[in-house]
């Protein structure tokens, strides 16, 4: 049985390890640490909300959600900045059931918009979501810059 929640605490090690899982299969090494994970989701003044999917009390997957101002039209977006499942348990409909549940959330705090991304390299990513009949490729979002603020 899969049953998908908003996290609590109890499942930050979980999350915390699946955010590292995630980093790893992009090539890269999460620096975020599980306070900092705590702060993010459960801090005075929350940055994003985690909906976790487990299997028989197993966390199997997650997504992480965060909003974001559309600022030229006055309304709320929410991305879906990761979405994870375990080995095992892909290509199962779990991620999926998460983009739902995410739409869900969206749509009950008001938000006008559900955005999901993935690296361009990731054709299984890719394919899955061109598939799903809710989701729409969004093209010339243009170019986009940053200025690192770290030392």
């Amino acid at each position: 049985m899969t049953d998908i929640t908003f996290a609590t605490r109890h499942d930050l090690p979980a999350i915390h390890d699946m955010v590292r899982a995630l980093s790893a299969f992009h090539g890269e090494v999460a620096a975020v640490t599980y306070p900092e994970l705590e702060k993010m989701f459960f801090g005075a003044a929350p940055m994003a909300k985690a909906l976790i999917t487990k299997q028989n009390g197993a966390p199997v997957g997650y997504a992480g959600l965060t909003p974001t101002m559309v600022i030229h039209d006055g309304r709320l977006r929410i991305d879906i900045h990761h979405l994870f499942i375990h080995d095992g348990h892909r290509a199962k409909g779990i991620g999926t059931a998460l983009i739902a549940a995410a739409k869900d959330f969206a749509i009950s705090v008001g938000a006008t918009r559900l955005t999901i991304g993935t690296d361009p390299d990731n054709a299984t990513s890719i394919a899955a979501y061109t598939a799903m009949p809710d989701l729409q490729e969004m093209t010339g979002g243009g170019p986009r810059f940053r200025v690192n603020l770290e030392g």
